[in-house]
């Protein structure tokens, strides 16, 4: 962000405030940008208004609205299927245990119904009456009406423009302020910027300062989610409101009949119901990032051709946080009545005081930026252009964190009240167990050193021909102790070549010709590393309450920086007089001392490390094609993007990893001779015609054994689809304009991977509840008879609980599908209204519509492949109304 790397979170710019945005790909990125260009650099320029003019000012308002969230997207049984597996599950027995136990573990309001009914306190036409209207609640339609809402963001900003003597400013204002889909949720932003660019001695001198201040808040009271224990989702038949319309108590941590005998005994304990609908009142969950940016920028032109440039930059950050629990909230009563001892006189003693639970969690960072640098730019004999960059830059970073947890909070006297930490106190709910006060105190310290030298030069021949060279070299504190591990050199050398302004080149149809090729060393580092040994002190141990620290790193005197070799060769091209006009770039890349996990010496303790144990390779083109279609009053754009990139692991010192943990990896699964992120699944053989079970492969025969399948499976045994990431990639955006109308729509391709669907699992946490906690729909085209297995591969209800059984199925073959797909991204239209005020020049309308849906998919399935994840639903479509006036 304006010639220095921007560590903030991106949301907090305003979008107002930016002029362009261009993307660096190919090796000679490093050169200006350093060790972490290897991936590339978004660059972003911020706007600095214009010395032609007077004063201008710009004002713009934009409102968003976006649907509420499908709920029904994951296909899920219904509240009356869920409470008919309940039935069943609780004549097989499986709720004894609960019943009985000593820490009163919730049960849901249906088995609650049928232990009444059993043990004879509740008639069987009650039941069945009270069932029946249990079964027509949906949960869905509850959370869409009460804790959902159509999201609406508006967004203001300011821009003032004002030429002076020699130079000019500009200040900008925006403001944001958005609703959440999820009530009470938002996001909250004010931005300030202001530019000055000044110029003295006969324009030779050039003074500029960017001054930037942004505030952003971040509501989160709605979870979004319910839970009836911090591991089990809420029933889908509970009830939000209750008939009266008052907010209704859901079964939540503890049994219902516990809990009505406790209070019914008046002992002083606080309320113990939770009434979810409550909860988002009084709960202050939130964000606060404030961030202060200052540049400075002073060139001076020795003379002609040389420049010379001193810019700084200092960044001023402080994140917060904020939980603040009130009394009233479920969570703060309920954790104090569970630290609540019972006297021997009958009266009660809090171990937690009365109050607010305030936990907040505070991170500042300070960034200096510091570089020098000269640039010269030279024409000799009108043949030969020389333009040369030489610099060096310093980087010093300091974060510092805290994190606190405040009892008895008092936001009015800023009071808190102090706990005993060392005590193990008898837990109300079960006295024979015992626990400590939750304690969440931590401090941490890091401090970061960037030295970095670099160059990038150039030389055209008469137009023609340009030959660039580039080197870099970038040091931190954080690698080996040798100086070549501490610091990594980067180069990139290059060549160009402008076929069409050759003598020989006669080809009318090209109104640009140019071919052109770079190859060079770039890297990326992770700062979260480190070569010598380091460790985080968490506070006090559980138990023994002494101080104690974990290790983050072993001692690494080899740690290095990642490099990356980049080589591309292009083509520019322009036809009919650049009507037709476009790229095409061919690259490879080859990373060597990747960082990666790899086995530590048992005996010291750590069974792992991170180091510089593997590599990778890929390669891949784009495809740029711009088309001036008509040309007319009617005027018609096209622009097409296409793109296809592949990478393969060619090194890697591997784990000793299972084939379930390879299927299962939430990130990365790297394996020699396949791309980083790729789709696996177990080798099967459908369903049993007898009994519905799953049919593994094991030793290359048909087997039922699942966990001796799951554990055996070898990384070399698992069958491999492809990537879990499109490598081909394409755009199709197409502008169309008419006298003051403008008209863009966009759509998008992608390719060349593959997605795993959701399904149904019989097992959860080692328990046989028969697919209640996944609600998977799935649960209705399971297998029940013989000769099922012909048209399902959902295996049947199991007879005893097998988490890997599931696994072989969830993980298997049959629910593995092609995500290729083609989306319409978007539309905008605007329409700019013709005035002819001395003080309004210009009014511009806008309409833009997101998210327009799928138009085509090569799976079957209703499901949209970029949201097939557990939980993940598509984002809602939005719409924009905006105007914009230049005065």
């Amino acid at each position: 962000l304006d010639n220095f790397p921007y560590d903030g979170d991106l949301s907090s710019i305003n979008p107002d405030d930016i002029e362009s945005i261009s993307i660096l790909k190919d090796a000679g990125a490093a050169s200006v940008w350093g060790a972490r260009a290897a991936n590339g650099v978004i660059v972003l320029t911020s706007k600095k208004g214009s010395a032609a003019s007077g004063l201008k000012i710009d004002l713009t308002a934009q409102a968003t609205i976006g649907d509420r969230p499908n709920l029904k997207y994951e296909p899920r049984i219904s509240s009356a299927d869920y409470i008919q597996i309940e039935r069943e599950l609780f004549d097989k027995g499986l709720y004894k245990t609960q019943e009985t136990n000593a820490n009163k573990t919730v049960l849901t309001p249906v088995v609650e119904l049928l232990i009444a009914n059993r043990d004879g306190l509740l008639a069987k036409e009650d039941l069945e009456s009270q069932l029946q209207s249990l079964g027509q609640i949906d949960l869905d339609r509850e959370m869409s009406k009460y804790f959902q809402q159509q999201s609406l963001n508006q967004h203001y900003a300011l821009s003032i423009n004002k030429a002076t003597a020699g130079g000019n400013w500009l200040l900008s204002l925006g403001v944001d302020k958005n609703r959440d889909n999820l009530v009470k949720n938002g996001f909250e932003r004010l931005n300030g910027r202001l530019f000055i660019e000044q110029k003295f001695w006969k324009d030779r001198l050039t003074f500029s300062a960017n001054i930037a201040r942004n505030n952003t808040n971040l509501l989160r009271p709605n979870p979004g989610t319910l839970y009836m224990t911090n591991l089990k989702q809420l029933y889908p038949y509970a009830r939000l409101k209750d008939d009266q319309g008052y907010n209704a108590v859901v079964n939540k941590d503890f049994r219902a009949t516990y809990l009505n005998s406790v209070m019914e005994q008046n002992i002083g304990l606080l309320d113990w119901y939770y009434r979810p609908l409550d909860e988002v009142d009084l709960w202050d969950k939130k964000r606060q990032d404030r961030e202060y940016r200052i540049d400075f920028n002073l060139g001076v032109k020795l003379i002609d051709g040389l420049l010379l440039n001193t810019s700084y930059q200092y960044v001023d950050r402080d994140l917060e946080d904020r939980d603040n629990q009130s009394l009233n909230s479920y969570g703060v009563r309920s954790l104090i009545n569970q630290f609540t001892t019972v006297l021997d006189d009958g009266k009660i003693l809090r171990n937690i005081p009365l109050g607010n639970i305030l936990d907040v969690e505070r991170q500042s960072v300070a960034t200096h930026r510091l570089r020098m640098q000269a640039t010269i730019d030279k024409t000799i004999s009108n043949i030969f252009n020389i333009q040369s960059v030489v610099g060096a830059e310093v980087n010093r970073a300091a974060t510092s964190g805290l994190q606190n947890r405040l009892y008895g909070y008092n936001a009015e006297r800023a009071g808190i009240s102090s706990v005993d930490y060392l005590t193990l106190f008898p837990s109300f709910v079960n006295p024979a167990g015992t626990n400590l006060i939750p304690f969440k105190d931590d401090v941490s310290k890091l401090t970061d050193r960037f030295v970095s030298y670099y160059q990038n030069s150039s030389i055209s021949i008469a137009s023609k021909y340009v030959l660039t060279a580039s080197t870099r070299f970038d040091q931190s504190n954080i690698f080996g102790v040798r100086t070549n591990q501490k610091g990594v050199p980067l180069w990139s050398v290059g060549l160009a070549w402008s076929i069409n302004k050759e003598n020989f080149f006669k080809a009318d149809l090209f109104s640009q010709l140019k071919l052109r090729t770079t190859y060079g060393l770039s890297g990326n580092v992770n700062r979260n590393l480190s070569a010598f040994t380091t460790a985080s002190y968490m506070g006090l141990a559980p138990f023994s309450r002494l101080p104690y620290a974990t290790i983050q790193n072993p001692p690494n005197a080899e740690l290095r920086w990642e490099r990356t070799k980049v080589f591309n060769v292009g083509i520019d091209f322009g036809l009919l007089k650049n009507r037709i006009n476009g790229s095409f770039d061919y690259f490879q890349k080859r990373g060597v001392d990747l960082i990666g996990d790899a086995p530590y010496p048992a005996s010291s303790g750590v069974t792992r490390y991170r180091g510089n144990v593997a590599a990778s390779k890929g390669h891949g083109y784009e495809l740029l094609l711009n088309g001036l279609i008509v040309d007319e009053a009617f005027r018609w754009n096209s622009t097409l993007m296409l793109s296809q990139a592949k990478d393969i692991v060619s090194d890697y010192m591997d784990l000793t990893i299972s084939g379930l943990n390879m299927i299962q990896g939430t990130s990365i699964n790297p394996r020699v001779g396949k791309p980083l992120y790729s789709m696996y699944s177990f080798d099967t053989e459908g369903l049993d015609p007898v009994t519905g079970d799953p049919i593994g492969i094991l030793n290359g025969e048909q087997s039922t054994d699942w966990n001796a399948v799951i554990s055996k499976t070898k990384i070399e045994d698992l069958l491999y689809y492809g990537s879990s990431r499109p490598t081909t990639n394409a755009s199709f955006r197409n502008t169309f304009n008419w006298r003051n109308w403008n008209l863009t729509t966009n759509i998008s391709y992608r390719a060349n991977y593959f997605y795993r669907l959701n399904s149904i699992r019989y097992t959860y946490n080692n328990v046989l509840d028969n697919g209640l906690e996944s609600r998977h729909a799935d649960y209705l085209r399971r297998w029940i008879n013989p000769g099922d297995e012909q048209h399902t591969t959902i295996p049947s209800v199991p007879t005893t609980a097998n988490g890997n059984r599931d696994n072989l199925y969830l993980y298997g073959e049959s629910l593995i599908r092609r995500a290729d797909h083609i989306r319409w991204e978007d539309l905008a239209v605007s329409y700019r209204l013709a005035v002819a005020k001395d003080w309004l020049k210009s009014v511009e309308f806008s309409f833009y519509v997101n998210n327009l849906g799928l138009i085509w998919r090569k799976s079957k399935e209703k499901i949209d492949p970029d949201f097939a994840g557990i939980g993940q639903r598509p984002m809602p479509r939005t719409y924009s109304f905006g105007v914009r006036l230049g005065f």
